[in-house]
């Protein structure tokens, strides 16, 4: 199955819809930011969504915090193409992708913080995060024939930053020492 990739005009379209929001956001804005860009409210369920590179239903939904509150989302930038129907090209063509849209998010939005896993592997995994002046965060996270944005509340995001501090200072265990 070929794996079909957003321009990066649209990726960086879909991307920046979201970042510059203030928190928190209501459930009206996120849905009205879904139906601007053109994606389809589940039937059943409105925090999930179709986009034009669905294949197979939703691929897209958007999370909730304890209160019930919108607490980010998660959007495609690729048809996704799962083991056994990869083409000899999945790879090349899901890091050619990758690399364009983090190039031209980090024009946007600096440098980001990468992390990448497995490198040279079928299961290779690459990441780049963003953190953003309104205490929000995005990452853009790929593995060959799988791509997606995902966009972190700030409470999401403290947390995030949180675990590194504590990582950093305690290592990667830190979890184990707290009663």
């Amino acid at each position: 199955m070929r794996m079909e990739t957003l321009p990066v005009e649209t990726a960086v379209e879909w991307v920046t819809a979201w970042t510059g929001l203030s928190w928190p956001v209501s459930w009206e804005t996120a849905f009205a930011i879904r139906d601007r860009l053109g994606w389809v409210a589940d039937p059943e369920e409105a925090r999930y969504f179709t986009t034009f590179l669905s294949r197979n239903g939703a691929d897209g939904g958007m999370s909730t915090n304890e209160s019930g509150m919108f607490n980010g989302i998660d959007f495609p930038l690729a048809t996704t193409v799962i083991r056994g129907q990869k083409e000899p090209d999945t790879a090349s063509v899901t890091w050619a992708a990758y690399e364009s849209y983090v190039e031209a998010l980090a024009r946007l939005f600096d440098k980001p913080r990468t992390e990448v896993r497995r490198r040279g592997r079928d299961d290779e995994f690459r990441q780049a995060k963003w953190y953003l002046p309104n205490n929000s965060s995005f990452s853009l996270g790929a593995r060959p024939g799988i791509m997606a944005v995902y966009v972190y509340s700030p409470e999401v995001t403290w947390a995030d930053l949180e675990d590194q501090r504590l990582t950093e200072e305690y290592g990667e265990n830190w979890e184990d020492f707290i009663e």
